[in-house]
């Protein structure tokens, strides 16, 4: 089976991210050049009648603000900015940019959430709110479906499922993740689909999205797998990732309209409701949680992401999906601390002839120490 090492690559779509800006703002300052951002939809265009009919489809069904909200949302909306986060974040960008100079043609999307410190639940972000390809990042989001959907009834973890999440989330395979896909949504591969039937399709993968979207997670599309790109991208799956009325998705040359994509501020969110207990039940919280554990003595990749940073602190702990793709270096994850205190880090690293490098660690490392650690023992 295959692994996610330095080198992992994830071949979802196979072309390169693009990148824009989606969701509410937040302000930031930054410490790097912003390169030129695409459109998540790609270039905007009049709709024929057809075109808008579909749309008006496939367009997520409008959630009303009322008692029959998701309890998950009054806590993301308790999510704060904060200028004394905002102002270790950037510092610690500052340092570590000045002393690589791979890193410094890199784009970098950062989003930082303290969970208990000042005026938490505190936010900082640099670039959190462009989306980009997230390569495998968006595993730990299928992860956390998988187990609300038990929690609803909808499946049931048996031990074969058991065990293509575990190859799909600590062995980083695709082909568990499609597997994954298909048991979560009932959208299976295959080839092109007539309008009816690809309609119906399409209704099936947006399946993760519209549950995202009832928690009140916003920036993040996630309605494919992963691919290898050795011949496992079926007629549909090509259909759908072309097809450029799916709103939300990342638009790319070679004729990808629909790519998968994610920002930094989306995923930190849904990490926040896992880490607070607010997306899950206890038990598939505490289950969700140990499959995304990470020590870098058993996946030695990890020395370079977030465990291997915060894992240099005693008596803290990380839990994590990292991603590589071509350009694309990753990782998002929850750290915590003995004594109970926790924040969130999410990582986008895009840099056109790859970065490798130990920016991630350093981040975390720096940031566990100065937000986790007792007064005193850490960075201030």
């Amino acid at each position: 089976m295959a692994t996610e090492g330095p080198y992992r690559q994830d071949a979802s779509g196979g072309v390169g991210p693009a990148r824009a800006r989606v969701g509410r703002r937040v302000a930031s300052r930054s410490v790097l050049p912003r390169g030129l951002h695409a459109l998540c939809g790609g270039r905007r265009r009049r709709p024929s009648l057809a075109a808008a009919l579909l749309l008006a489809l496939l367009a997520p069904a409008p959630v009303f603000a009322g008692p029959a909200e998701h309890p998950a949302r009054e806590y993301l909306e308790s999510i704060s900015p904060s200028e004394r986060l905002q102002a270790i974040l950037d510092r610690e960008l500052a340092e570590l940019t000045a002393g690589d100079a791979e890193l410094r043609t890199a784009r970098m999307r950062v989003a930082l959430i303290d969970l208990d410190g000042p005026g938490a639940p505190a936010l900082a972000h640099h670039n959190g709110d462009l989306c980009g390809y997230p390569a495998s990042v968006v595993k730990l989001v299928y992860l956390m479906a998988a187990y609300h959907w038990q929690e609803e009834g909808r499946l049931r973890i048996d031990p074969e499922l058991e065990r293509l999440l575990r190859a799909m989330v600590h062995d980083s395979s695709n082909r568990a993740t499609q597997q994954v896909l298909v048991r979560l949504t009932g959208a299976r591969p295959g080839p092109d689909l007539p309008e009816p039937a690809y309609r119906e399709f399409v209704e099936q993968r947006l399946a993760v999205k519209r549950w995202l979207g009832e928690l009140g997670v916003e920036g993040l599309h996630c309605v494919h797998p992963t691919y290898d790109g050795e011949g496992d991208i079926s007629g549909r799956e090509l259909q759908f990732l072309r097809d450029g009325r799916v709103p939300g998705g990342l638009s790319t040359p070679g004729g990808f309209a629909n790519r998968q994509s994610m920002t930094a501020l989306g995923t930190a969110r849904l990490l926040a409701l896992l880490a607070a207990g607010r997306a899950l039940g206890p038990e598939a919280t505490r289950r969700v949680r140990e499959q995304l554990r990470r020590d870098p003595a058993d996946q030695p990749y990890q020395a370079r992401r977030i465990a291997g940073g915060a894992l240099r602190h005693p008596g803290v702990r990380a839990e994590s999906k990292s991603g590589t793709w071509g350009p694309i270096f990753a990782d998002a994850g929850i750290v915590t601390h003995q004594s109970g205190r926790q924040l969130v880090l999410v990582v986008f690293l895009e840099r056109d002839s790859g970065y490798h490098g130990p920016f991630i660690a350093e981040l975390a490392d720096r940031l566990t120490a100065a937000l986790l650690l007792p007064e005193g023992s850490g960075r201030q």
